[in-house]
């Protein structure tokens, strides 16, 4: 064996060895060249990609992702199909429906792989007659959104109004049988401490994750909220009774309540007592309540951030004329 070895690392050094190697290299190249340029017959495989599927449809299972087919073309066109296989799309728009089956002719898949292949090959035949389409029907709703926060905020400031959504809802499309199944779709947690100011932030979604085949128009939102520092003022409004017979005289004691109300200082400023009503409703008096009556705040302005009496009951005296 060594000795064979030896004869061999002999003969490579021999410059009559080294040419004939190199023409024998020449030669095998060109006899491939030759072989590779010539037109053959063959089969082979292409992937399908299926593209312009209609908008109100889901394919419920992919068709068929290979084709087979047969092709005339030089033997260049053969080797790089093999090494790389030929993606070719099916335009699903040109679909055929009958009854509740959809499907693509053979005279239309023809026609399509035609259109995609190069000047060099010629399509003779493939494997299917008809590719058929399971569709589900697409249905879309309106979801509303929901913000999951936990704020605190610093001393004396309050939130002015309602927090703000943008968008406040979003679209969602997809099987009816799983749109069907979302009624509301939350934000994930936001949560802020000492809040002293305006914030505005955008805030991910919490999309269901296990449904196939279905799409949100948004997946995040903007939430904002409007941050203000309040003061406390304290009004004395006059308690009214109502429903009182005519032959009746209530004198109630305490005869003024004190309303709290917390707002900014321009709105605090602009407070009159004709704003507010402290109403006492004497149809309420009955043997279980003796001499006490409950009272609430029937009119106060909805410009306040917050609004309270100091107590909830009065005593009364009755007179009957």
């Amino acid at each position: 064996m060594e000795r064979l070895l030896e004869w061999i690392r002999t003969g490579l050094k021999k410059r009559k060895v080294k040419v004939f190697l190199v023409f024998l290299l020449c030669a095998s190249l060109a006899w491939l060249i030759n072989k590779l340029s010539q037109t053959y017959t063959s089969n082979t495989t292409f992937n399908i990609t299926y593209v312009n599927i209609p908008s109100e449809f889901l394919l419920a299972n992919t068709p068929k992702k290979e084709l087979q087919v047969r092709l005339k073309a030089v033997g260049f066109q053969f080797l790089g199909y093999q090494l790389k296989p030929k993606e070719i799309q099916l335009d699903v728009s040109k679909v055929m429906h009958k009854d509740d089956s959809y499907y693509l002719t053979s005279d239309q898949i023809r026609i399509q792989l035609e259109a995609q292949l190069n000047n060099y090959s010629t399509l003779t035949d493939f494997d299917s007659d008809v590719i058929h389409f399971d569709f589900t029907s697409l249905k879309t709703k309106k979801v509303p959104v929901r913000a999951m926060m936990e704020l605190t905020f610093a001393a004396n400031h309050i939130l002015e109004g309602q927090i703000l959504l943008q968008p406040d809802s979003i679209l969602i499309s997809g099987p009816k049988s799983q749109i069907d199944t979302i009624d509301i779709i939350e934000t994930e947690l936001i949560k802020i401490d000492d809040l002293d100011n305006s914030f505005s932030k955008d805030v991910a979604l919490k999309l269901p994750k296990q449904l196939n085949g279905t799409t949100f128009s948004n997946d995040f939102v903007n939430v904002s909220g409007n941050v203000v520092k309040f003061s406390e003022l304290v009004i004395e409004v006059p308690v009214t009774v109502i429903n009182l017979p005519p032959n009746v005289e209530m004198r109630t004691f305490p005869e003024i309540i004190e309303v709290r109300c917390q707002g900014t200082l321009e709105r605090l400023k602009e407070l009159e007592v004709k704003d507010f009503e402290v109403v006492a409703d004497y149809s309420k008096i009955s043997s279980a309540t003796g001499n006490r009556l409950s009272i609430r705040l029937k009119k106060y302005p909805k410009t306040l951030n917050n609004v309270m009496i100091d107590t909830n009951e009065i005593e009364f005296i009755l007179r009957r004329e």
